[in-house]
């Protein structure tokens, strides 16, 4: 028979064993003093201290390490000073492994950590005989927090840096909260939208288009539309709304409503539209043919163009239908000459028109940006009378001289040496001069020394096989100007070859000059403010970083803008907001030195390139135009302040121009993300 005191020995015994069951560390200490000695140890905990039943009876310093037997007995000690149970956490390194593991986008924790319960008991009298030590290992929890911490700070820097509006809708559509784009980008505050409908801040006119895309994008699919919102304080926005479910333990249980503002890309497009109407307006009075064409296909044609080769429409038709045959290979070299950027001068070619004529005309190039995209735009000069007129002149110098006196061109006949033998009566017309007086003398002698050299250069080059030659240059006017002339020069050989003279036909070209040089100022310049544009700014800052390393020089891009511009459109009106960008490019002129480069990008985005020698200049110049722009402005009786932000990149060796403008533009942004009316540099993370 049992005795009572073996009974409970018996089943104490049965209760410990059942401890090898569990996964966690059981550790069964007596109190001895301050002294902890092991009385039991379960399977699990045997095999992480490598514990025997040899041991029973070791202190704990015995079986684990100093530092860990000092944390161990430590807690213990408070559990019993406390008389309760307590809970502490540690962590031991984790064993370095060889063996190639597979990719895991887990964090992967370089220590384990353990949570241990301490118990005591105590006996009758309270004195405590014995520690309860329960161990087990939480490092999989610790992993989960970690990433669900990393997860958590991710989301806030995309909340707060997000230049797009967000909102966390709700399952019924109301707002939960918003990141700080959508302040800057409606105007509302928190206050007034948090726990509203999401519909509630839209106009009445998009709301049953903006229900649909929130239902849709509910039932799991993602959504994305455009409409047009108002902010708060009446200005128009163009936005895209996309739509995103938030899935929450398999269940969709609200949505992301990201709203995208395209209103200064949209003002921008309304503005190039603006800017191309005048831009055709001008082209259709120019007294001069254009074709404006992209990989030999017609994109635009002016009226005198479709006069003069006799059609009504000419779009998307190839420019080689109504180009002689003999000229194509000529034209397609010349086309591609111009698109490598190499020189291309004015030449003469022969179109075809539909009633079978072969005009002669001259012509000439230029890339513009048409559209969005590099074209060529190409000026036609009807020369067939002309020529008409210079094959009589061959066939007769009496028929020469009765046409030339009756007609507007400038003729002469030069000898071998450049002597005038004879000048036409039209000489004292268009440059002031009795046509006697050039008699015997040397035509070049009429010419300005800047063009002397070159006119001479291209006149040795003629042969008895060339072609007409073609110069352009200034020709001394009676009263002191200079004018400018187009001159065509073909040598006259008799049947041995021998040179007899020279037979040129000239005509003034002053209004196709200030034409040229109009079309050229209006390729490079913005047509309200007359700043250089985007085209003219990033052509001038390549070929700037180009010489940059040969000079002693740093370099810096500005990107800046009018803050809240959009408000002053919609208050007081876009013929104000126009004039408002008028004065404000004037400022930035007094401001900034000549050496400074300002363009206008679009809208209100203005970008500043300065050149320096001082390491705080770029700050100096953000601080002096910040300051600035504040100062009032008075535009038709309206007196009103507005500030600006700025972006500041500097300029690193070896940095592409595309990063250097995108750092110019982040710094912007932060700029407006920290109040507006303020500047930030641009530091490398």
């Amino acid at each position: 028979m049992m005795y009572a005191d073996q009974t409970i020995q018996h089943y104490s015994s049965v209760l410990l064993r059942t401890f090898d069951k569990i996964s966690d560390f059981v550790f069964f200490m007596e109190v001895d003093g301050s002294t902890y000695r092991y009385i039991f140890v379960n399977e699990p905990g045997k095999q992480a201290i490598g514990w025997t039943d040899a041991d029973i009876g070791k202190r704990v310093e015995d079986m684990v390490p100093p530092e860990t037997a000092a944390l161990v007995t430590r807690h213990y000690e408070e559990a019993v000073r406390e008389r309760k149970s307590i809970v502490f956490e540690d962590y031991r390194l984790a064993e370095p492994s060889y063996s190639v593991q597979p990719v895991s986008h887990e964090i992967q924790l370089p220590v384990h950590y353990y949570e241990s319960e301490v118990t005591p008991v105590f006996d009758e009298s309270g004195v405590c005989t014995h520690v309860i030590s329960v161990v087990r290992e939480v490092t999989d929890r610790k992993r989960r927090e970690l990433e669900l911490s990393i997860l958590k700070d991710q989301h806030e820097s995309l909340r707060r840096y997000s230049p797009h509006g967000i909102f966390v809708l709700d399952d019924v559509f109301r707002v939960q909260s918003i990141n700080p784009a959508v302040t800057q980008i409606t105007g509302y505050g928190e206050n007034e939208l948090l726990g509203e409908p999401f519909l509630a801040w839209l106009p009445e006119s998009e709301r049953i288009l903006v229900e649909e895309g929130l239902h849709f994008a509910l039932s799991g699919t993602p959504h994305k539309y455009g409409i047009t919102a108002v902010q708060k304080t009446g200005g128009l926005l163009d936005l895209a709304i996309l739509n995103i479910p938030i899935e929450v333990g398999g269940r969709i249980t609200g949505l992301f409503a990201i709203i995208i503002d395209h209103t200064p890309e949209k003002n921008a497009e309304r503005a190039t539209q603006e800017s191309e109407r005048r831009y055709r307006q001008l082209i259709e009075t120019i007294p001069e043919g254009i074709i404006v064409h992209k990989d030999g296909v017609i994109l635009y044609a002016n009226a005198l163009a479709l006069e003069t080769i006799g059609e009504t429409y000419i779009e998307s038709e190839s420019i080689f239908k109504f180009i002689a045959s003999e000229f194509h290979e000529t034209t397609k070299e010349r086309l591609h000459a111009l698109r490598q950027g190499g020189p291309v001068q004015d030449t003469e070619i022969v179109l075809l028109t539909p009633a079978g004529r072969r005009l002669h005309m001259d012509i000439g190039s230029l890339l513009i940006d048409y559209e969005g995209t590099t074209a060529v735009m190409t000026l036609l000069r009807d020369v067939t009378e002309k020529l008409e007129m210079e094959r009589a002149l061959h066939q007769s110098e009496t028929q020469y001289r009765l046409i030339t006196e009756n007609m507007s061109d400038l003729v002469c006949i030069l000898e071998r040496d450049g002597q005038v033998r004879y000048a036409s009566p039209s000489h004292k017309t268009v440059l002031g001069y009795a046509p006697e007086l050039y008699e015997g003398k040397n035509t070049l002698d009429f010419i300005h020394p800047n063009d002397v050299e070159s006119a001479r250069r291209q006149l040795d080059t003629m042969t008895a096989s060339s072609e007409p030659l073609t110069l352009e240059f200034r020709h001394l006017h009676q009263d002191g100007r200079w004018i400018w002339l187009e001159t065509k020069i073909q040598a006259i050989y008799d049947d041995a070859g021998q040179l007899l003279h020279y037979l040129t036909v000239t005509r003034e070209i002053m209004k196709r000059k200030v034409l040229e040089k109009q079309l050229k100022h209006l390729a490079y310049h913005d047509t309200l403010t007359d700043l250089p544009n985007r085209r003219y700014f990033l052509a001038y800052l390549e070929e700037t970083l180009v010489r940059l390393d040969e000079e002693d020089e740093s370099l810096a891009v500005l990107s800046l803008d009018i803050d809240c511009f959009k408000q002053i459109n919609d208050t007081l009106g876009h013929d104000i907001g126009d004039e408002l960008l008028r004065q404000f490019s004037a400022r930035l002129t007094d401001v900034l030195r000549n050496q400074d480069v300002i363009a206008r990008f679009g809208g209100d985005e203005f970008s500043v390139l300065i050149r320096y020698t001082e390491s705080d200049a770029p700050r100096r110049v953000a601080e002096k135009l910040v300051t600035s722009l504040q100062l009032p402005w008075q535009i038709e009786g309206h007196s009103f302040i507005t500030t600006s932000s700025a972006g500041v990149a500097p300029y690193r060796p070896g940095m592409p121009t595309k990063q250097l403008l995108k750092h110019a533009d982040l710094a912007l942004y932060e700029a407006k993300a920290r109040g507006r009316n303020q500047y930030v540099v641009f530091e490398d993370r």
